[in-house]
C-alpha cells in the first residue's frame, strides 16, 4: 500500500514539474484562487497545509480534512483590500476512513468605472469570481492521508467571462511524534476558457508544510506551523504561524509571510463556546493598499 502511494505522489509530482517548465508568465489569472479565505487560518499567515482545522481547511489542503477532529460548516466574509468584499461557505462530513467537502467562494469587486479610449467615464461594469468545489479524503495507512479537490471558476469581467475546473492534490504524514504532521499540497492544476480572445491559466503552486502542536497541560497548548510555497512565474515564499490556546476556549494567533510584495505580519483571535468557533483576523498590506479583515463563524458536528 506504501508504495502505491508512493507512486501516486511521484506521479503528480512529475505533472506538476512538467507544468512549471512550460510556464508562460503574464497569462495568468483567477487570482481569488491565491486569496487565503479563513480567519483562522489567516491569523497564521495561511501556514496551515499540515494542520487540523475547520471546514475552510479543504481549501488549503484537501487531505488535512481527515485529521479535521470533527464534521463542520464554516461561513467566512472577508473584507478585502480595495473596497473587494469575499464570501464563502464550506462543509466537511468526517466519516471514518474517509471524508468529503463541498464549498462556495464568491469574489465581489463591487461597481467599477467604465471608460473610453480619452478616459471619459461612459458607464460601470461588475466583475466577480465564482469558485466551487468538491472534495474526496481518505485515510490509506495509520500516518498517510490524501485528499483531492475538483474546482469550477467563473470570472466575469465586464462583457466577457471565462470558465475552467482544476484539481488540488494532497497528502498529510501524521507522524509518530505525538502532535507532529507533515502536509503537501498541489493546487490549480486544470484549464480554462479564454477571455476577451486570450487564454488564461491558473495560478499553479505546490506547497510542503509542517505543523507542531506541544500540549504543555490542560491548559495551555502552542502550535508552531511553517510552509514553503512555489507559484509559477513567482520566487519561493515562506509562511510562519503560531497560536496559543487557553482552556481549549480563547485562541491569540500571530503569523509572518516572507517574499511577498505587499505583506508580512498577520494577527488573529478566536473564541471557542460549546460547539461554535468564532474567529477574526487583521492582514494589513504595506504602501497604503489597506487592510484585509476576516470574520469566520463554524459549526461543529
Amino acid at each position: 500500500m506504501k508504495k502505491k502511494i508512493f507512486l501516486v505522489i511521484l506521479f503528480i509530482f512529475v505533472i506538476v514539474l512538467n507544468s512549471f517548465a512550460a510556464d508562460d508568465p503574464g497569462k495568468y489569472g483567477f487570482q481569488i484562487l491565491k486569496i487565503g479565505l479563513s480567519a483562522r487560518n489567516a491569523g497564521k499567515a495561511d501556514a496551515v497545509i499540515a494542520s487540523p482545522g475547520d471546514a475552510t481547511i479543504l481549501w488549503s489542503n484537501p487531505a488535512a480534512v481527515q485529521i479535521s477532529p470533527s464534521s463542520n460548516f464554516c461561513f467566512n466574509h472577508t473584507t478585502y483590500i480595495f473596497d473587494n468584499n469575499i464570501e464563502n461557505a464550506s462543509l466537511i462530513v468526517r466519516n471514518g476512513k474517509s471524508s468529503w467537502g463541498l464549498g462556495l467562494t464568491y469574489l465581489d469587486y463591487g461597481m467599477i468605472d467604465k471608460t473610453d479610449a480619452h478616459g471619459d467615464t461612459i458607464g460601470e461594469f461588475h466583475p466577480l469570481d465564482i469558485v466551487s468545489s468538491f472534495t474526496y479524503a481518505r485515510r490509506f495507512t495509520p500516518g498517510i492521508s490524501l485528499g483531492a479537490n475538483l474546482k469550477f471558476i467563473y470570472e466575469k469581467i465586464d462583457t466577457d467571462a471565462s470558465y475552467g475546473f482544476g484539481f488540488d492534490f494532497g497528502a498529510i504524514y501524521d507522524s509518530f511524534i505525538k502532535g507532529l504532521n507533515f502536509g503537501m499540497v498541489i493546487q490549480n492544476i486544470g484549464t480554462s476558457s479564454k477571455l476577451k480572445k486570450e487564454s488564461i491559466s491558473f495560478p499553479l503552486v505546490m506547497k510542503l508544510g509542517s505543523q507542531y502542536s506541544l500540549e504543555v497541560n490542560t491548559q495551555n497548548t502552542f502550535t508552531f506551523s511553517g510552509e514553503l510555497a512555489k507559484y509559477s512565474s513567482e520566487g519561493i515564499k515562506a509562511n510562519l504561524g503560531f497560536e496559543y490556546g487557553f482552556a481549549d476556549m480563547i485562541f491569540s494567533r500571530l503569523g509572518y509571510k516572507f517574499n511577498y510584495d505587499e505583506q508580512n505580519v498577520t494577527a488573529g483571535l478566536g473564541i471557542k463556546l460549546n460547539e461554535f468557533n468564532f474567529d477574526y483576523a487583521f492582514t494589513p498590506y504595506q504602501n497604503d493598499i489597506g487592510t484585509a479583515h476576516r470574520f469566520s463563524v463554524a459549526y461543529n458536528f
